[in-house]
C-alpha cells in the first residue's frame, strides 16, 4: 500500500461509550430511550446482567449524521470485572448519577474504573424529573469524591438529563460528539480488523457466537479471525440488529458466529486475510501462553474443586467474583472447569475426578444423564 492510499484509509470512526454507574441510576433506561427498545423487561431481577452494544445515529449541530456505539454494562456489584472490561473497550465513558439518590458506593467503584482506564468522562446526572431531585446536592457529593465538574472545581463536562421522559438526552448526544471531536478518534479502513470480544455464548442451533467492537480495521467475509486460541471462519457475520451483512468497520458492534471454542470475553481479536497467516500468528505469538496455567501447590488450605456452568460468559465472570469471596483460613475453592450451555454428564465426571468437588449452575439446567450419574 502507498504512503498516499494508506493516508487516504485512516479517516476519523464513531466513539464507542460506557455508560457505568450504579445499578438502578438509570443506564439501560436511558439506552431504551435513545434506541426506542426494551431491554430491562427482559433480565432477571430488573438489572442488565449481559454486556450489549448498539450503534445510534444522532444528527450535530450541523445536521449531519454521526454514528455512536454504546456499550451497556452491568452495575451490580457482582459486575465489577465486566465493568472494568467495558471501560478498557470504551473511548468515552458516560457516568450516570441518579439526581435523587446522588453518589452511591457503586458511584465510586465506577469512577475509579473510569479513573484508571484514563479515558474522557461525560457525567450524566439523571432522573432531574423526580420530585425528590437535587441536582446541586449531587454536583457537591461528586465533588467530594474527586469527580469535579465543568464549573464545580474542574474540568468534566456534564449535562442534567431524565432517561425517563427524555429531557437533555440530544444534549448528553450532542456532547459526546463534541468530546469525540476533540479526541479526534481515527481508524484506518485498509487494515484487517482488529478489536475486543464483549460477549460469547453457545447457540443450541448454530454453535458458538460472539459479539464483538471492531476498534480498527475492517471484517469482511471469507476472512478468519483469531481470538487467543479461538479461531472462527467469516460465514455468519450480522450486525447488532441481527442483520446478515458481508463487511464491517471500526466501531461497529457485530456478532461472529462460528468459533471452534469460547473465545476470551475481553481478549482481543485478530482477522487475517487468509488461514495459514492466522496459524502462522498464533503459532508465533501465543503458542507459549496457551498451555499455561495457574497452579497453586504452595498451599496448606484444602482446596474444593468447582466445575461451573453458566449461561453466558459475562456471568460466570460474576459468578468467579463471588466465589472468591468465599475462601476462608483453611479452604480455598478452585474453578477446575467452566463453560457456558447446560450441565451434561462430562461435567459430572470431570467433578468425579476431584476429591469434594462441586458442580454449580446459573441460568441453565441438567440432562437427564447428569442427573443420574451425579445421583450415583
Amino acid at each position: 500500500m502507498s504512503k498516499t492510499t494508506k493516508e487516504n484509509s485512516i479517516v476519523t470512526r464513531p466513539p464507542v461509550i460506557v455508560i457505568m454507574g450504579h445499578v438502578d441510576h438509570g443506564k439501560s433506561t436511558l439506552l431504551d430511550y435513545i434506541r426506542n427498545t426494551n431491554i430491562v423487561d427482559t433480565e432477571a431481577g430488573g438489572i442488565t446482567q449481559h454486556i450489549r452494544a448498539y450503534e445510534i445515529i444522532h444528527k450535530d449541530d450541523k445536521g449531519e449524521d454521526r454514528k455512536i456505539t454504546f456499550i451497556d454494562t452491568p452495575g451490580h456489584a457482582a459486575f465489577s470485572k465486566m465493568r472494568k472490561r467495558g471501560a478498557n473497550i470504551a473511548d468515552i465513558a458516560i457516568l450516570i448519577v441518579s439526581a435523587e439518590d446522588g453518589v452511591k458506593p457503586q458511584t465510586i467503584e465506577a469512577w475509579k474504573t473510569i479513573e484508571e482506564a484514563k479515558i474522557p468522562t461525560i457525567v450524566a446526572i439523571n432522573k432531574i424529573d423526580k420530585p425528590g431531585a437535587n441536582v446541586e446536592k449531587t454536583k457537591m457529593e461528586l465533588s467530594e469524591h474527586g469527580v469535579y465538574l465543568e464549573n464545580y472545581g474542574g474540568n468534566i463536562p456534564f449535562v442534567e438529563i431524565s432517561a425517563k421522559n427524555g429531557k437533555n438526552v440530544d444534549e448528553l448526544l450532542s456532547m459526546i460528539n463534541i468530546v469525540a471531536d476533540l479526541e479526534d478518534f481515527k481508524g484506518e479502513k485498509n487494515k484487517e480488523a482488529t478489536g475486543f470480544i464483549i460477549e460469547a455464548n453457545l447457540d443450541q442451533k448454530r454453535g458458538i457466537e460472539a459479539i464483538m467492537i471492531i476498534k480498527n480495521g475492517t471484517l469482511k467475509k471469507g476472512m478468519w479471525v483469531l481470538a487467543n486460541d479461538s479461531h472462527c471462519p467469516i460465514r455468519i457475520l450480522e450486525d447488532y440488529k441481527g442483520k446478515t451483512i458481508s463487511e464491517a468497520t471500526f466501531s461497529l458492534p457485530v456478532k461472529l458466529v462460528g468459533f471452534d471454542k469460547m473465545p476470551k470475553v475481553g481478549g482481543e481479536f485478530i482477522a487475517f486475510e487468509k488461514k495459514n497467516d492466522m496459524l502462522t500468528f498464533e503459532e508465533e505469538v501465543f503458542e507459549e501462553e496457551k498451555n499455561i496455567k495457574e497452579v497453586d501447590l504452595n498451599t496448606h488450605k484444602k482446596i474444593i474443586p468447582i466445575v461451573l456452568k453458566a449461561d453466558t460468559s459475562g456471568s460466570i465472570e460474576a459468578i468467579e467474583k463471588e466465589i472468591e469471596k468465599l475462601e476462608t483460613e483453611n479452604t480455598i475453592f478452585r474453578i477446575i472447569q467452566q463453560g457456558e450451555g447446560n450441565i451434561g454428564e462430562k461435567d459430572i465426571k470431570n467433578a468425579i475426578g476431584a476429591e469434594h468437588a462441586i458442580v454449580l449452575g446459573f441460568n441453565v439446567k441438567a440432562d437427564n444423564n447428569a442427573n443420574t450419574l451425579a445421583e450415583r
